[in-house]
Formats: C-alpha cells, structure tokens, sequence
C-alpha cells in the first residue's frame, strides 16, 4: 500500500496531540473502545433492519506476511515484529459501511460522509440526532489501542447501487519519541500521522478498491472478508499487546483483588463484561425502544440477556420496564421490586413538563445472587466503580443514558447521589434515569430536543451530562433532574419505611379512605336520594338533567395504586360526564388546571388516574356484564352504549380524569373501579362530576 505521510502545517494536529484528546485516564482503554466502538456502530445502523450486529475477535497473524503491505515503516515493523502478533478486529454489518467520496475534492456541500469523516478529518462531529458524538474525537481511542496503527475495511452499496469494498489505513504515533514507525519529515518538523492506500496525486492517497488487492490483504493477516449482501466497516487494530491493555483494565483494582475477578485475566473475557457494562439497556433487548437492539459478539460468542452479570440484568429489567421501551419479560426482577417515578420540570418545555423518568429498585444480597451457591460479585466491582470516597459501604448506584443506550456513566459518590439516603447493609439501592428525548425546549432555547440538549453538553468521552448557556439564559436541565432523583427516591423509602409494619390491604386501605372525599361547595345543589346512597336513579325529574356517583367500600391499597369501587349513574339527558380528581384544601377543591398554573402551585398533579375496570352496566333496570378496562396512554374506549376518553392536564400532562359520554338517550349506571396514584400521601383529594346536558346524537 502507498504511504501518504502527513506534512506539518499551521494550526494542524499532531499524533502526540490526537492521543491526548479524548482526555480520559480514569476509565480503561477498553472500556473506551467498546464505547466509542459500538456507539459508531449504531449510528450507521441500515433503517430496514431489526438490529446492528457488532463483533469483537481477537486473532493471530504472521507479521512477515503483513509487514510489506505498509510502504516506508515495513523494515521498522520487521525489526520489532518478527513472531506471532495479534490483532483486535471491531465488525459490524447491517450497517451502511464507510459511504462517501474518496477523497476531499469530492466533496458537495460539506457532505464529508462517514469514510473522510472517520480517516481522514477530526473534530467532526455526528449530526443526526440521537447519534453518539458531538466532539468527533471519540474516535482517536483506536490509536490508543495498539501501536497507532489502524486498518479500516468496509464494503457498501455506492451510488450505482452495486457492492463496493474499500480499505485504507492510518498511523497516529507520538512524533517526540525516538523509536517511531514513521521516517524524518523532509520539509519542517514531525507530524506523526501518516495514511496508506492507493495513489491518488504524487503526494496523496485514496483507499483501495480493487477487490483482489483488498482479499490479499485480509488474507495475508486473517481477516475474513465481507460477502454475500453484507454491508459494514471492519475496523483492524493490528500488533495489540494484551498484557499492556490488561493492565489499564486491572489498574482500579488492588494487587490481591485482581486474580478474584474472572473479567480480568484475558481481553476477551474482559470484552465480555465491558459491553455488558455500557450497554446493558439495549444488548440483544427486544425492549429497546429508541434504535436498533445490538445483538453483540466476542470471539464469537453472542451476548445474551440471560447470560449477563446480575447487575446489568437488573439495568436492562429497569429499561424494561420504563415507560420509554417495549414491554418484554423481565430476566431477574419481579414487578413488585421496581419502582418508577416521573420528572417534571416547569417552564422549559413547550409541551409536557416531562423530563424523563427514574426506574430503580433496592435488592438484598440473595437478589443480586451474592450468596452461594452463586457468589456473585457487588455490584460496584461488575460496573468497575470506585466508591472509596464514599461515607457508606454501599452507596446508591444510579446510571442515566439516552437514545444511543451507552450507560453515560454510573455515579455511587457524585452529584447524583450525594443527597439520596443511603440503603442498610444488607441492601443495595440501583436506579437508572431515561430522559423524555423528544421533548422540546420552548423557543427561547432555540427548540432544542431534550437529547440534543443532553447531547450538546456531554464531554469529548460521553462521561457526563453538563448544563450550558443557550442565547445567554441556562436552563438548568440536568442540575434539576439530579435534585428530583434524589427528593424523589428518598420520598419513596421514607413512605415505605413508615408503612412497613402496616397492613397493606386493610391499615393502609383505610388510612387512605381519606384521600376520596365529597368535594365542599362544589357543583349543583344536593340530589335527594330516596335510597340511602344504595343505588337507583332518583324520581326527582332533575335526575334527568344530572350524573351522581358513589364510592363503595374500602379503597385497596396495591402496587404503589389505590383502587375505589364506584358506581356512576347518569341521567337521560346528560350528554357527557368528566369524572376528575382533585385536591381538597381549606379553601375549596383545586382542580389539576389550577394546580400545575405557574402563577399558582406550579408543579405536577400529584393525583393521576392509571386504569378504569368497567364491571357492568345498567339501562331501564336490565343489567348487562362488561369486564372491559380503560388503559390510559391507549386511546378511547369504544363500547355499545358509550365512550371514554382521558383527560390531562395541559402542562404536565397527568391523567386527572375521564370523559364518559353517551351513545343512547337513555339513563344508565356504570359499576366498575377507579385506579389512580398518588404522590403525596399527606394530601386528600376529591373525585368529582361535572355533566354537559345535551341532546344525544
């Protein structure tokens, strides 16, 4: 392959420089890799597939037959490679490959395309939202990987529509050093950079195309090439040093603690456990909702959800049961040990107030299988965590993401945690926060999506999420989620703790009767009924004109939800009826409009209605069976005598009601119960009719 060595020019990197970039000596450099590595993966992903397949193998090659490919650093190569080498090889397929011009004078209205977008330029940044980067540097951890030498093949489909494969190769090495691959610059100083592939101009290079000269390649260092409709980029990293890359991975661990952890003793074993580590939400998952799953493989091996770690089980469980993914079985946690809680923030957004959502659960030793006979390891060592500085000796463990499904990171001392009361002992506390994505901020923040936002104030390394200025105002985004998380998950285990000699059925059933009450001062004047409160429509002929409701029984307290038996009657006339809650105080009952306005409480409705089980219905004293149940999220319900429909309140978006209206002019009584949650257990609240009397279309 022709040698193009990078001349030294003004305001121009140089090797030493681009290895420095990515600023990042905490994390492992494979811990790096596998996370930049998939993440590119994924934001190539072909549209019409299911899912992106990424593979990681770790192979051998004869250095004498390889050496000769690379025109002017062959005899340096000679002289430190004689024996076996091994190369790591990063693949994917169903993904597009490395489509774009060959070269920069063919480029079109900066359309650079992925192939001179990953070789040839930095700093250049992905721009579909949602992608991973937003700094274009991720990628200089493949020179961090072996000796700075990296070798990209991909095969795509070009603009002729026919199969197309392209190989080219880079060099990135420290130009101080005294024992470089690359020769003495002639004109001006060392770059350390330097591109092979096929001549393009006297000093330039363009990547192969010609098929026999790529698979003599491949061949010669035992890569298998791309066949068949596959299309994808293969990215080499040859002259690895496994016992030099273990080392950074082993590096968090004391001396005695390495050989305990079976991650550790080889990089594939290793691979293993860091794609579970980062991308746990969406390996091989079903569930993941925002881009294609990653079916993930090592050597061969494919990475399955049964065959994960106990703690990145428990994280992809959570993903799996937000209200941001497709609901799949869970692999280790029953419903009743996962809770899920909303976040709203007030005036950012131009529609809900959602921000995302927090899914977290606190689980005993035996949970996590710590015990025998499985003895598995805390969580903090499977997710590579240094809680040293911590007060507790187990911390809560809280990680947050976005739309590429890359854990941004797992924070068990920082600002995520520090305020949230820590569990016993004996217990470990695991939450993970799932942003709303699509949300918009309002105009005067440009209209930037949540996932831009996020996106945009991410470091070069996607290790943290930062709050920034748009049009000189900041919007405290991600400062105010972490103080929700906190209140949040304390408010939780604090009710729970107080709770937790009661009965839940029976002593919290009837401490929270309370929380339905006839409404004061509201609505029309007091219907008489001649019944006692026990059903049947009054004689009285404004029953005609008017709905009634009555409330039976205990409530039952189940699942974090309360559930009222009631019994609606509406009259002839009514056209529709709005059952709603609302919130009792001294000075009258506040609806969920009047609650959320800004220039009054501000924050979410914190009564929410989730389910209505319709039971049965009576016309002109015919009773008929419906056993049909309301789901809220999922349109109107459509039955033979009427409809229902949900009601939300316009800033938060909180299901606050129900809208029953009539198909038939004629009296009927619906029996069914009501479900709704309440986030404040100290407040008391009323449901409520409101009719619209009409004639009946």
């Amino acid at each position: 392959m022709r040698i193009e060595i990078a001349p030294h020019e003004r305001m121009s990197e140089s090797g030493s420089s681009l290895m420095r970039l990515i600023q990042n000596n905490e994390l492992p450099t494979l811990d790096l890799l596998i996370r930049e590595s998939i993440q590119n993966s994924s934001d190539a992903s072909l549209r019409d597939v299911e899912a992106v397949n990424v593979s990681f193998n770790i192979n051998s090659f004869d250095p004498h037959r390889v050496n000769h490919h690379f025109e002017g650093i062959t005899s340096r190569l000679d002289e430190k490679y004689n024996n076996d080498a091994q190369y790591l090889e990063i693949r994917d397929t169903n993904t597009t490959g490395l489509t774009g011009p060959l070269h920069h004078s063919e480029v079109i209205d900066n359309k650079f395309g992925n192939l001179i977008n990953l070789v040839y330029e930095i700093s250049k940044p992905q721009q579909r939202e949602g992608a991973g980067g937003s700094w274009g540097l991720g990628k200089t951890i493949y020179f961090r990987v072996g000796i700075g030498l990296v070798v990209y093949y991909s095969r795509i489909i070009n603009a002729e529509g026919e199969y197309e494969s392209r190989l080219v190769a880079c060099l990135v090495e420290d130009e101080r050093k005294p024992d470089t691959l690359l020769p003495p610059g002639k004109n001006g100083p060392k770059r350390g950079i330097a591109w092979w592939g096929t001549t393009k101009s006297e000093t330039q290079t363009i990547p192969i195309t010609d098929e026999n000269e790529i698979n003599t390649f491949l061949n010669d260092i035992n890569v298998t090439p791309f066949d068949y409709d596959e299309t994808g980029t293969a990215i080499i990293i040859p002259y690895i040093n496994e016992e030099k890359l273990m080392h950074s991975a082993r590096a968090i661990h004391e001396q005695q603690e390495q050989k305990k952890y079976w991650w550790l003793n080889s990089v594939e074993d290793y691979l293993k456990v860091c794609i579970q580590r980062w991308y746990a939400p969406r390996i091989n998952n079903k569930g993941y909702k925002w881009e294609k799953r990653i079916n993930a493989s090592v050597n061969g091996k494919v990475l399955i959800p049964n065959d994960l770690l106990p703690t990145f089980k428990v994280i992809q469980d959570l993903y799996n049961n937000s209200d941001y993914s497709n609901k799949v079985e869970n692999i280790i946690l029953n419903k009743n040990q996962i809770y899920k809680e909303k976040v709203y923030l007030r005036g950012l957004f131009q529609d809900s107030g959602e921000a995302g959502q927090l899914i977290f659960t606190k689980l005993s030793k035996e949970d996590l299988l710590m015990t025998p006979p499985n003895n598995h390891d805390t969580p903090y060592i499977q997710a590579n965590v240094d809680y040293s500085t911590s007060d507790y000796s187990n911390p809560p463990l809280l990680c947050y993401l976005r739309k590429p499904g890359m854990i941004v990171n797992y924070d068990s001392v920082g600002s995520w945690v520090s305020n949230i009361n820590p569990p016993s002992d004996d217990e470990f506390l695991i939450g993970l926060f799932i942003p709303n994505s699509k949300n918009k901020l309002n105009f005067e923040y440009d209209s930037f999506s949540l996932e831009e936002y996020l996106r945009q104030g991410e470091k070069a390394d996607h290790t943290s999420w930062n709050d920034w200025v748009i049009n000189e105002k900041n919007p405290l985004i991600v400062s105010k989620i972490k103080g929700q998380i906190s209140r949040k998950i304390n408010q939780k285990f604090t009710e729970k703790d107080q709770k937790k000699y009661e009965t839940k059925k029976t002593s919290i059933g009837k401490s929270l009767a309370n929380i339905l009450l006839p409404p004061e001062n509201f609505g029309k004047e007091p219907t008489n009924n001649n019944n006692n409160g026990k059903g049947g429509v009054p004689s009285n002929t404004n029953n005609a004109k008017k709905s009634t409701l009555e409330l039976l029984d205990n409530p039952i307290y189940e699942s974090g939800q309360i559930q009222i038996p009631f019994k609606l009657k509406m009259g002839k006339l009514v056209k529709n009826t709005l059952l709603e809650l609302r919130v009792n105080s001294e000075s009258g009952s506040i609806t969920a409009e009047t609650w959320e306005n800004a220039n009054q409480i501000g924050m979410a409705f914190p009564l929410e209605i989730k389910k209505l089980y319709l039971d049965d219905i009576t016309i002109n004293k015919e009773n008929e069976s419906l056993n049909k149940v309301f789901e809220i999220n999922e349109g109107p319900l459509k039955l033979p005598y009427f409809e229902i429909d949900e009601i939300k309140s316009s800033v938060y978006k909180i299901c606050y009601g129900v809208k029953v209206s009539k198909i038939i002019e004629e009296s009927l009584m619906i029996s069914g119960k009501v479900s709704f949650k309440s986030e404040q257990g100290s407040i008391k609240g009323s449901l409520s009719t409101v009719d619209k009397v009409g004639e009946i279309k």
